[in-house]
């Protein structure tokens, strides 16, 4: 009886420990196949918004913590300034534009002018081809005795004059023809007067500073009146369409975690409401003790005086609809599950 009793101890006991040893393996693949982690925030893209131009600032239609729609009007800086310029490049256009048509009808009158000399040359040229002609056929009728010697040297006069009559024409249809005038240049003047008029145009826009997104006003430090200088940002737009869960996730848990995986987040503000979405990206790296590259994220250790994982940056990219409360920087606790297909 005792034996028996002993016996069946040891059985229970060794079921005991198969069922533990079982179990913890049983925890360890459903862990690796859902790695968790503790270590992270909630993250939004954020936009500096600076003027293209610069200038005083007449209204602001914004306040810090709005929330605004992409195309909104945010910043109206001073229009009169740009009104004028684009007023002073349209009127420098329309000059030239003008000066075009004028120097368009000049060379026609001149281009006809050079015409009528290029006909009144070939009337000289016909004029000298029978002044020779007449007096070739003259000189040996003058042998002959059938004219003057007075007659053949006319007919010598009228080729010399024709001679003359040839060689002015061709000066006055060349003088003529170089005095034709070009546009090439007033026209490159009103490609550069319409590139101003544009530029200016674009300036009068961008007077008005928009949304250029859906998203939240943040760290908005300025009043009406105060003086906005191109490309330097006035306050940050936070991107509220996609929000993000920035986990640390050991180094070990990499290899179960892949793009496109499910996760789910919870909210250490309220655990009771998990939020969904998928792994977006995996970490490239992070910045190692001697610096590394720059713009590489900072991960700590956790422990500096044994060897641990290093923690790398995993984005989840949480899907819609999203809660209105959404702050950046919110702690969260994510879960990846990696054999859900």
């Amino acid at each position: 009886m005792s034996l028996s009793r002993t016996s069946m101890g040891k059985v229970v006991a060794i079921s005991a420990v198969v069922a533990a040893v079982a179990l913890g393996l049983l925890t360890l693949v459903w862990l690796d196949r859902r790695p968790r982690t503790h270590d992270a925030h909630i993250y939004a893209d954020t936009a500096a918004l600076a003027p293209d131009v610069s200038g005083r600032i007449l209204q602001l239609h914004v306040h810090n913590n709005q929330r605004v729609h992409k195309g909104d009007a945010l910043v109206d800086i001073d229009r009169e300034p740009f009104e004028l310029r684009v007023r002073q490049a349209s009127a420098q256009a329309n000059a030239l534009q003008a000066q075009i048509e004028l120097s368009t009808r000049q060379i026609a009158a001149q281009t006809s002018g050079a015409d009528a000399a290029a006909t009144q040359i070939g009337r000289a040229r016909a004029q000298l081809v029978l002044a020779h002609d007449t007096r070739k056929r003259l000189e040996p009728m003058l042998q002959q005795g059938f004219i003057t010697a007075q007659q053949l040297e006319e007919a010598r006069t009228n080729e010399r004059t024709a001679e003359v009559a040839l060689e002015a024409s061709i000066q006055e249809s060349t003088q003529a023809r170089q005095a034709i005038a070009d546009t090439q240049s007033l026209l490159a003047q009103l490609h550069a007067a319409e590139a101003a008029r544009a530029l200016a145009e674009r300036d009068l826009r961008n007077a008005t500073l928009v949304a250029p997104f859906d998203g939240q006003i943040a760290g908005l430090e300025i009043a009406e009146g105060s003086y906005a200088s191109a490309g330097h940002p006035l306050f940050t737009l936070i991107d509220t369409g996609h929000w993000y869960a920035i986990a640390d996730f050991r180094e070990t848990e990499l290899p179960n975690i892949r793009t496109g995986n499910p996760a789910t987040v919870w909210l250490m503000a309220d655990t009771t409401r998990p939020l969904h979405g998928h792994v977006e990206s995996l970490g490239g790296g992070v910045r190692t003790d001697d610096g590394g590259a720059p713009g590489l994220p900072a991960v700590e250790r956790s422990l500096k005086w044994v060897i641990v994982a290093q923690r790398f940056q995993v984005r989840v990219l949480l899907d819609a609809p999203l809660p209105d409360d959404l702050r950046i920087g919110l702690t969260a606790s994510v879960l990846v599950k990696h054999d859900v297909h």
